[in-house]
Formats: structure tokens, C-alpha cells, sequence
């Protein structure tokens, strides 16, 4: 009788080994002890090489943290295959149309109606929204219309959160601690058309020795550069559009702007028109145009959202339901998908390699891609049971953060899923 065992074989073989197998098979061996199933799980190396064909989903502010592989590979898989628990996080009864950002998968920031909520993670870090951090309302000044100052849309950088509002107005805080409330320190009145129209669009960026805010309107041609001299923290400074503007750029005259995004080097703006099926790019440090959008001029599209998939890639949808990704070094279409029904797009997040999730204007639904994929989409999920847009998103690895006109829902993929049924929309409607 032989005394071999395999447990005697060195680890680097015991590897090698293992990669050999599929996962299923690796799942049969993880079962026979718990000397092996706790190698193949912390051995990072068997799953990188079983995921080199897979979709492997990452953070969509791009970071790159330490962690298992194997964890990676099984919530990926838990994506693609369409396991989750949905929770419902945040419930309201009046209809709002609400921006969102999962801040370093730490924070989550959310706009409801004029106000800006700041909740925590719990252990497994998921959002815990039974009890706000800290809350806060856009200064109100009144408009002769039926307008709100609801905020439309708000970015945090740089100790900066800056809120564009639907009244024309833009609030700027500064931020010591995220879990800390922060101060308001500017409040720009009338940013375009003297206040008569809502800023749709806003992004942040350092020179020099103070801050710039760049605004943009939907209804309005021009973006507005604001200049924000570093102050006390102790003093609010009330100020019309004109008093704080740096410079303005006029776009294409029927034109407004719908959404922009900043480079990781901050010398690049990327900035999504209405009546265009295509962004322009804007020179930040000498104000000009890099790349134009004249011969895709359409009335009745539009660049809902859009976002810098890597340093040479941009990544927009569009009113139509299309999902591209444009190189900016040859101004050519180097991706493009679209909506299974045809739906337009709300909004859009990527992790800077494979993955993508669009936003859709119907059923609270959200459409994973994969850039590898051109042909069609790689799952979808129904995020809640309401005909709602989805007006922003964003997700890591482990969970999918939605949110729609009553509510703000998390799709949970780090779920054991032996007793899960599948919600599996993978299918190609044709």
C-alpha cells in the first residue's frame, strides 16, 4: 500500500497543478478539506489565470485594491450569472430626480430634492442608511417660475463638493472630513442666463493657488469658469455669476451642455451637448477646442452622461439608448452597444477595463457590457419594482448602488448563492 499523499507535494506544484483544472473542478477539491480549500482560495494566482478570459469587474473610481482574487472572481461571476439580493436603502414618497456617488466604497453621497445626504458603510461595506452623517440644503433664493432648487448635480473633489441646482444657482462647500459636516463657503447666484436657466453640468479642478468651478447649462451655450480663491473656512461668500468669472466659452449656438468630466490630469474636459450624438473636448490650461462634434449635430439627441474610461477613452451614452467608447487621439469609435429595448440612457459608470453600467430610462433598469463584447449586452438587472429612470448609478465588485425617482436601492453580488435563484437577462432580443 502506497503512503503518498498529495497533500506532501510542494505548494508551487500543488498550483500548478490547479490551474490546470475548470471551476467547477477546483470547486470539488476545495470540498474534500480545509487545507486545500483555503490554499486554492488565497493563492492568487490559480484565479488570475482562470479569469484571464472572464469579465471581471473592478471599482469605478478605478482603484486598484489589495484583495482575493478569488473573492473578485466569484461576486464577478455572481454579475454575469445574474445572483443578487436587491435592498431598498432609501424610500421617499415624492418624485425627485437624484445624483448619487459611492465615494472610495466608504461613503455614500446622495441629492434628495435640495439636500445632500452623507451616509456610512457597515462592516461588509455596504451603504447603512437608517441615519444620515450629516445632511445639508442648498441655499434658496426665489425664481419666478415653477423651478426648484433641487440639486441636479453635485461632484466631490479635492475637499471640494460642488452642487449645481435646478434655480440657477451653484453652491460650493468645503470638506475637512467627509464624515463631517461641511461649511458652505461660496454661493454663486444667476450662473447662466443672469439665473433664467438650471446648471446641469459642474466639475472642479486646481491651478494655481485657487480652485476653478466650471458650470454648464443644458439651455445655455456657454460654460462658465469660476475662480475660487482658498479663504477662512469661516466665511461664506454670496456672489453674483459675473463677480467670480473667470472666462466663459461659447460652444455651438443652439447647443447646451448636458454633463462633462474631467481628465486624471485635469488639463482635459470632455463635455456632453445637447442636439449632439457626440461630445466636443475642451482644453482646460489654454481655453480651446481639441476635438468638435459639427458634423453629428442632431435636435433630437443628446450626451446624457459621460465619464473618462481611461486616459484616452471616453465613455458617454446618449438620448437614442447608444453606449460609446471614442479614442480621443483618432477621434474614432473604438466601442458601441446599445440598449436591449432600445431605451435611452441616463447615465453610465466604468471601472477603467472591462466593465460597463449604463442607467436606463425605464423600469429602474441598469445593463452590464463588457468592452470585449461588441455584439450585445452581458446581463441586466431590474433594481427595483418601479417604471422609473435610473438617474444615477455607481458599483464595485461587491454591490451595485441605484437610484430612481423614490428611492435608492443596493444590489448585493457578495451572496452565497447555493439557495439563490438565478435573475438571469442575458438573452439577445432581436
Amino acid at each position: 500500500m502506497t503512503t503518498d499523499n498529495i497533500l506532501q507535494l510542494p505548494i508551487d506544484i500543488l498550483v500548478n497543478i490547479f490551474k490546470l483544472l475548470n471551476i467547477k473542478d477546483l470547486h470539488n477539491v476545495m470540498l474534500t478539506c480545509k487545507l486545500l480549500k483555503d490554499l486554492i482560495k488565497n493563492d492568487n494566482t490559480i484565479w488570475r489565470h482562470l479569469s484571464r478570459d472572464k469579465l471581471i469587474i473592478g471599482y469605478s473610481d478605478k482603484r486598484r485594491p489589495n484583495e482575493l482574487w478569488y473573492n473578485r472572481c466569484r461576486t464577478s461571476q455572481n454579475w454575469c450569472n445574474g445572483y443578487y439580493r436587491i435592498k431598498l436603502v432609501i424610500k421617499h414618497y415624492t418624485n425627485y430626480m437624484p445624483w448619487l456617488t459611492f465615494h472610495n466604497s466608504e461613503i455614500l453621497l446622495v441629492s434628495v430634492g435640495s439636500e445632500l445626504h452623507c451616509y456610512p458603510t457597515n462592516r461588509k461595506g455596504t451603504p447603512n442608511c437608517r441615519e444620515a452623517l450629516w445632511k445639508v440644503e442648498v441655499p434658496k433664493i426665489p425664481r419666478h417660475d415653477v423651478r426648484t432648487n433641487d440639486i441636479s448635480r453635485f461632484i466631490i473633489k479635492n475637499d471640494i463638493i460642488a452642487c449645481g441646482n435646478r434655480d440657477g444657482c451653484l453652491a460650493v462647500y468645503k470638506l475637512n472630513n467627509v464624515r463631517k459636516r461641511p461649511c458652505l463657503q461660496y454661493h454663486v447666484q444667476d450662473c447662466h442666463k443672469k439665473g433664467a436657466v438650471e446648471v446641469t453640468a459642474v466639475e472642479v479642478f486646481d491651478e494655481r493657488n485657487q480652485t476653478i468651478v466650471v458650470t454648464g447649462s443644458s439651455n445655455s451655450s456657454e460654460l462658465q469658469f469660476y475662480g475660487l480663491k482658498k479663504e477662512s473656512d469661516n466665511i461664506t461668500y454670496i456672489c453674483k455669476g459675473n463677480d467670480k468669472n473667470l472666462f466663459n466659452i461659447s460652444m455651438y449656438e443652439t447647443a447646451g451642455t448636458k454633463c462633462m468630466a474631467l481628465n486624471s490630469t485635469s488639463d482635459k474636459l470632455a463635455i456632453g451637448l445637447t442636439g449632439n450624438s457626440r461630445p466636443i473636448l475642451l482644453d482646460v490650461n489654454n481655453p480651446r477646442v481639441l476635438m468638435a462634434a459639427d458634423t453629428t449635430k442632431n435636435r433630437k439627441e443628446a450626451v446624457r452622461d459621460i465619464q473618462w474610461h481611461d486616459d484616452n477613452t471616453l465613455l458617454y451614452v446618449t438620448h437614442a439608448g447608444n453606449l460609446h467608447l471614442l479614442d480621443i487621439r483618432t477621434h474614432e469609435m473604438v466601442y458601441h452597444s446599445w440598449d436591449p429595448f432600445r431605451a435611452a440612457f441616463y447615465c453610465v459608470k466604468s471601472d477603467g477595463q472591462y466593465a460597463m453600467v449604463a442607467g436606463s430610462a425605464e423600469y429602474s433598469r441598469c445593463v452590464l457590457f463588457d468592452t470585449r463584447k461588441h455584439i450585445h449586452h452581458v446581463q441586466m438587472f431590474f433594481t427595483q419594482k418601479k417604471a422609473s429612470p435610473v438617474y444615477s448609478l455607481d458599483f464595485d465588485p461587491y454591490q451595485l448602488i441605484t437610484a430612481i425617482d423614490r428611492g435608492v436601492s443596493v444590489l448585493d453580488f457578495n451572496i452565497n448563492t447555493t439557495f439563490e435563484e438565478p435573475k438571469d437577462y442575458s438573452q439577445v432580443f432581436h
